[in-house]
């Protein structure tokens, strides 16, 4: 009997880290396939032990497949999908990790068949650091993960990417696709700019020699974005671009009200500090409570862990690895050569 099969395109620190997290189950049924076009990834995760072969090719790593999970970034993501549609199994199901939404949802929808379930998923979860040597088995605990099922995308699929979050010990969260790029605009892209913008303020300027032995935690902390991996931030920018640039637009704004607060001092500073100082702590003692998702219900964890490794999940992907292959080139020669599978004529 064939094992299930996952495979991670793209194994840099998002596609790492699920490896490691999938490879860390000690009753696991399935094997993990890794394939990434930076050869040296592939075989660094490997190493690692988040991958347990590498696929030299698409149709190598897709053949037979359950479960697809693409981490790459967003505008690779699209030629992904397009060029995997020849070597998915019927009723693979496929999610991604891209920062964005929309324009994958989009895309799945124009590429994919039928025949398959496109699952869209973002981890709000990273370091400022790239590459597989930067994946940590940990680096979805606790995080949220964002989950935008495609219309087509039947409930058993959907469960099954809830099981691979809840094993990778993020929190599931239902979300539109264009609501989570507005949102995702405000609170992790516009960071991203403002990390930019701050280091290359002080960088630029005349006094950096002096300025960089000043630099401490504060600096550091607020920058630490700028040092995120230059293509991942470009596709963000890029796929999102109307939000960020909203979002950019209110910071401008409440820039020029804190300029406004500068130059007037007290009572009015103060009064900025304070007020700020009350909401942040608010928001990090007293987090808003979680909506009910209007999708399928999310299983709390022993449900899930069952579904995922004993039940469904290791079912489902035991079916479609079970599935007897198609060569699809010989089977659309014989339709041309008006011949049966036995090789007979037809009628």
């Amino acid at each position: 009997m064939a094992r299930a099969r996952i495979a991670i395109i793209g194994t840099g620190l998002i596609g790492t880290s699920i490896g490691l997290g999938l490879a860390a189950r000690k009753d696991r049924e399935y094997e993990i396939v890794g394939i990434d076009k930076n050869r040296g990834h592939v075989r660094e995760a490997k190493k690692l032990g988040a991958i347990d072969r590498e696929a030299g090719s698409l149709e190598e790593a897709l053949k037979d497949t359950g479960l697809v999970i693409v981490a790459v970034p967003t505008m690779a993501a699209r030629q992904i999908l397009k060029d995997s549609v020849p070597y998915l199994a019927e009723g693979a199901i496929i999610t991604d990790t891209c920062s964005t939404k929309a324009d994958i949802m989009h895309w799945a929808a124009e590429f994919l068949p039928e025949t398959v379930n496109f699952v869209g998923g973002h981890p709000m979860a990273g370091r400022e650091i790239s590459g597989p040597g930067a994946g940590k088995l940990d680096l979805f605990h606790g995080a949220t993960w964002a989950i935008t099922p495609s219309p087509r995308a039947d409930e058993q699929a959907v469960n099954i990417v809830l099981g691979l979050i809840e094993s990778l010990g993020a929190i599931p969260l239902y979300i539109d696709a264009a609501e989570h790029d507005t949102y995702a605009a405000a609170v992790s892209h516009v960071p991203i700019l403002m990390s930019v913008a701050l280091f290359r303020m002080v960088r630029d300027s005349q006094g950096w020699e002096d300025a960089s032995f000043l630099a401490g935690t504060g600096f550091r902390d607020l920058t630490r974005l700028a040092s995120g991996d230059p293509t991942m931030s470009r596709d963000i920018m890029s796929s999102n671009r109307e939000a960020v640039l909203h979002w950019l637009g209110r910071l401008e704004e409440e820039l020029g009200n804190v300029r406004r607060a500068l130059e007037v001092g007290d009572p009015v500073l103060t009064d900025l500090f304070a007020s700020t100082q009350l909401d942040r702590d608010t928001f990090l003692t007293n987090p808003p409570q979680r909506r009910v998702p209007e999708g399928p219900e999310t299983p709390n964890a022993s449900d899930t862990m069952r579904r995922m490794f004993f039940g469904g999940f290791y079912d489902r992907l035991k079916d479609v690895t079970n599935k007897p292959g198609v060569d699809r080139n010989s089977e659309e020669l014989r339709r041309r050569l008006g011949i049966d599978e036995n090789g007979n004529a037809r009628n």
